[in-house]
């Protein structure tokens, strides 16, 4: 699938009107999923993405941010930690979404995106609640 039609089909899934918003939320929740990866496994799903994605994928933009403000990793472990991640990012970006709803859209296009092997390695990083929703998105 190409870039734009990852996009599509977030803005499909999540019911988003504006492509530009659908983009934001892309990155977002990329870039909050990727560091919760290891670096391996954070480069084998990159191997994945069209070209364009992959800039995004590696966006460090706000995780470094985030290790200058706190002084520690990115390791969320629980659902709600994730989704206010996600929320956080979406009120300072004055965005019209549902954390829940977005991170479940793009989780799901990323899936149909990727290998199932992939898939299945994402899947086994993650903590117990976290495998539950990565699955069910």
């Amino acid at each position: 699938m190409t870039a734009h039609e990852f996009t599509k089909r977030v803005m499909e899934l999540a019911d988003i009107q504006e492509k530009e918003v659908a983009e934001k939320a892309i990155q977002i929740v990329f870039s909050i999923l990727r560091h919760r990866l290891t670096e391996e496994e954070a480069s084998d799903v990159k191997s994945q993405l069209p070209h364009e994605l992959k800039r995004v994928w590696d966006n460090h933009v706000w995780i470094t941010n985030f290790f200058k403000l706190s002084g520690r990793k990115l390791k969320y472990h629980h659902v709600n930690e994730l989704l206010t991640l996600v929320e956080n990012e979406i009120l300072r970006e004055n965005l019209p979404l549902s954390a829940d709803n977005i991170t479940k859209a793009v989780i799901h296009t990323l899936k149909e995106q990727i290998s199932f092997g992939e898939t299945k390695d994402v899947i086994a990083i993650l903590p117990d609640e976290l495998k539950d929703y990565y699955r069910a998105a």
